[in-house]
């Protein structure tokens, strides 16, 4: 590269492109490789590279036929991506073919340098990739600023507009190892299910729902998949094994913890009775208490240690959770009420739906409350007089006994069968 000459002024510096400018050129920006660089002009705020194509014709972008009648030409700036900090803008200098073919409508169209310019576009086609994987890494707002930081200036909805726009890649096979899980278009209303590469953590497609079916379809037009780590969802399981019936399922690693999680949680609640306080107590008094003394049992527990559970006790006669806590929102309200809030600000102070706290308004007495939280009714009741026999008959497994109720028209989950005997575990027969 040569200087321009020394009328140049100092901000503004201009050097002409020699054949081995040219070619230094082609390493640092190689999209310029197939155009023809006149000179690059350092303005101070941007770096502006005048270049023309080399090719002698080009083809009509709508009928495609090749024309190397020129009918004009003009000047056009595409943004390139910066360099130092600073823009690089790229003057190209475009031709304006005639289209030979009478019956193309197209009389005449400019040319598109390969790689670098495409219609309508103020943007290189490297600098339009760029912004588009900057955008799928940190959407709008957050690809801005990077390429600000980068001397680079975009709007975050141009980002998001690159971003709707990039072609969704095509999808002939299912991954190895596929991941399965499901996401909240609307929390509690709406969901879809993701599909993951569990190997490159990439995400696969989206579904518009969480349906065994929707999934099966998936897998049956999708096949290769091995291994599928899903959640633990019922119709994952069944959509797996009709769509991909050799595949082996798994459960993630985040779902056995959380699971794991929430049992022991249930377990330790469940059974806090049988912690004891250290003798002496807090006030360092060894005095038996009520639980004690000989001859007499605590409440809710039978001769000989063992105990009777009932609506309001655990299996370790301590009050149930449910219990406790009923209790102390109904406290609560009631004070709330005496002291003249209304209902809806009782609602935001509690974080609890209008409708509960309206429900503990009306209640006669906390026993009301008690009796309905603890001897709710059951979809399973009508089928009670099967399930005790089949279990005093030695049938103990909830799968087993679900899949016997759906053959006598049960169509609830193998959860619900699940929950339903468990206190049957803790008596001696089922009845």
């Amino acid at each position: 590269m040569l200087p321009a000459g020394p009328g140049s002024s100092a901000a503004r510096v201009v050097w002409d492109v020699s054949e081995q400018g040219q070619a230094l050129l082609a390493v640092l920006f190689p999209h310029l490789a197939g155009l023809r660089v006149h000179r690059v002009e350092d303005t101070g705020d941007a770096v502006m590279i005048a270049a023309s194509c080399q090719a002698g014709s080009a083809c009509c972008p709508r009928c495609g036929q090749a024309s190397a009648q020129v009918h004009g030409g003009y000047a056009r700036t595409v943004a390139d991506g910066a360099a130092g900090g600073r823009p690089v803008l790229i003057v190209l200098q475009v031709r304006r073919f005639r289209c030979r073919n009478p019956q193309c409508p197209a009389v005449t169209f400019a040319e598109q340098a390969a790689g670098v310019s495409e219609r309508y576009r103020r943007r290189s086609v490297p600098l339009l990739a760029m912004l588009a994987g900057f955008g799928l890494e940190l959407a709008g707002r957050g690809a801005a600023r990077l390429a600000g930081t980068l001397g680079i200036a975009v709007h975050p909805a141009t980002v998001l507009r690159l971003v709707a726009a990039a072609p969704e890649p095509e999808i002939t096979a299912a991954p190895e190892v596929l991941g399965v899980d499901d996401f909240a278009l609307a929390k509690g209303y709406v969901y879809g299910t993701v599909l993951v590469d569990m190997r490159t953590g990439d995400v696969v497609d989206l579904l518009p729902d969480r349906e065994a079916a929707t999934l099966e379809a998936w897998l049956t037009a999708h096949p290769g998949a091995g291994i599928i780590c899903r959640d633990r969802a019922g119709n994952y399981a069944e959509g797996a094994r009709a769509g991909a019936p050799d595949a082996i399922q798994v459960a993630d690693r985040w779902h056995l913890w959380h699971n794991l999680a929430e049992y022991a949680e249930k377990t330790v609640a469940g059974h806090r009775g049988c912690l004891k306080d250290p003798p002496g107590g807090a006030d360092g008094d060894d005095a038996p208490g009520p639980a004690d003394t000989p001859g007499q049992e605590p409440p809710g527990q039978a001769e000989g240690g063992q105990v009777t559970p009932d609506g309001f006790l655990d299996a370790c006669g301590r009050e149930r959770r449910l219990v406790t806590r009923t209790r102390e929102r109904y406290a609560e309200i009631r004070g709330r009420l005496d002291a003249g809030e209304s209902l809806s600000a009782i609602s935001r102070v509690t974080g609890l739906d209008r409708k509960t706290v309206q429900r503990f308004a009306r209640a006669g007495s906390i026993d009301e409350l008690l009796v309905m939280a603890t001897s709710r009714e059951s979809k399973l009741d009508e089928f009670r007089p099967y399930i005790c026999q089949r279990w005093n008959e030695g049938v103990t497994d909830a799968a087993a006994l679900h899949a016997e109720l759906r053959e006598q028209g049960w169509a609830g989950s193998v959860q619900t069968v699940r929950r339903y005997v468990r206190p049957f575990r803790q008596a001696l027969a089922a009845h």
